[in-house]
């Protein structure tokens, strides 16, 4: 009997949705005003659950976690960006760039509620 298992390699699916990548940027005044800068990047994603714990550790920082998406690798995206998915806006709280087990470079992101939204052609 052959018992020879093959090497299958799964590729990553992101065909959850996808959002539009904002940067937050300030304007260079005595008392800066921050806004969004359109970088026109739109980017599709994998929607991942978040877990008891993670919730309750944002919780504790009075922080209100909303998503958490899984995006092919992109380590241009930090803290200081936003994404909009539909028509509200999220900022990124944490982004985490990993190789994947086969091989595949990917991006979580952990969002969080962006209340405060001002676009560049608002100023």
């Amino acid at each position: 009997m052959l018992t020879y298992k093959q090497n299958i390699t799964s590729l990553p699916v992101y065909n959850d949705g996808k959002f539009r990548l904002f940067e937050i940027r300030q304007t260079k005044t005595t008392l800066p005003v921050e806004y969004l800068h359109n970088t026109g990047k739109d980017v599709w994603f994998e929607e991942l659950s978040i877990s008891d714990r993670l919730r309750f550790e944002a919780e504790e920082r009075k922080k209100r976690i909303t998503y958490k998406l899984r995006i092919p690798q992109i380590k241009e995206i930090t803290s200081l960006h936003v994404v909009k998915i539909g028509k509200e806006y999220h900022k990124v709280f944490n982004s985490y760039h990993f190789t994947n087990k086969d091989g595949f470079k990917q991006t979580d992101l952990t969002l969080e509620e962006y209340p405060r939204v001002k676009l560049e052609g608002e100023l």
